[in-house]
């Protein structure tokens, strides 16, 4: 029965670079699964999941069988277990890897990234990866946005009007002001018109704003209506099998 997704999905000779042969799941037909399954599928509701609850525990819930939570993944744009809600606790741990540290912030763009004088120059701007310190600070180069004046740093103690220098590139320029980086801003909006640059009428969106949005997004979810569901998973089986 397809009651475990990934169980459903034949396996494949796949071969490799190296000229070795090994068997895989037949993954390309998930989106014949999907295409045929949004084609079809006529019957839905949608689906406000708590805070922390699973998909295992809302398919529970909704059909009765924690293994049918793989249909969410089939009518919702959703890839992976990474894709879905993450609770509050998951999603701080989520913003503190993906923003890290801190962004120092300049006045002007070519402070972060100058014009190159020789092809072959790498003193004038600094680069991903380097060590970069300050008087108060220490830490390494994740991000040169020169477009919005400012880079990330894997690190901490950094403040404004203190000197930061590149050891590598040797670059080196004073912020104007340093904050978290997850409160770096994103964009700016209004409405739904969104633009990269500040620009009157327009609020600021943060990182962490931003990615709150679109974890709240996920919160609503497409369900297949438990009378459909037993049509889907008949034709889910044909084209495993076929």
């Amino acid at each position: 029965m397809a009651l475990e997704f990934f169980k459903n999905f034949p396996e494949i000779d796949y071969k490799l670079s190296n000229g070795k042969t090994i068997l895989i799941k037949d993954f390309f037909r998930k989106s014949k699964v999907e295409q045929e399954a949004l084609n079809s599928i006529v019957e839905y509701s949608l689906y406000e999941l708590a805070d922390g609850e699973r998909p295992d525990v809302a398919a529970a819930k909704l059909y009765g069988n924690p293994h049918l939570h793989w249909t969410f993944f089939l009518v919702n744009d959703i890839e992976n277990y990474y894709d879905w809600h993450k609770d509050s606790i998951a999603f701080e741990k989520y913003i503190d890897k993906k923003y890290p540290g801190q962004i120092a912030i300049a006045s002007q763009s070519t402070d972060i990234l100058a014009r190159k004088t020789t092809i072959s120059d790498t003193t004038n701007k600094f680069l991903l990866g380097e060590k970069v310190t300050s008087v108060s600070g220490e830490g390494r180069v994740i991000l040169v946005e020169p477009d919005k004046n400012r880079i990330a740093i894997e690190g901490e103690g950094f403040v404004a009007n203190e000197t930061i220098t590149g050891k590598v590139s040797t670059k080196s320029f004073v912020p104007t002001s340093v904050i978290n980086h997850r409160d770096g801003i994103a964009y700016y909006k209004n409405g739904n018109l969104r633009k990269n640059t500040e620009s009157s009428g327009y609020t600021a969106v943060t990182m962490y704003d931003d990615e709150f949005e679109k974890n709240e997004a996920k919160r609503s979810i497409k369900v297949i209506s438990p009378q459909v569901l037993p049509t889907i998973l008949r034709r889910f089986e044909q084209i495993m099998s076929a």
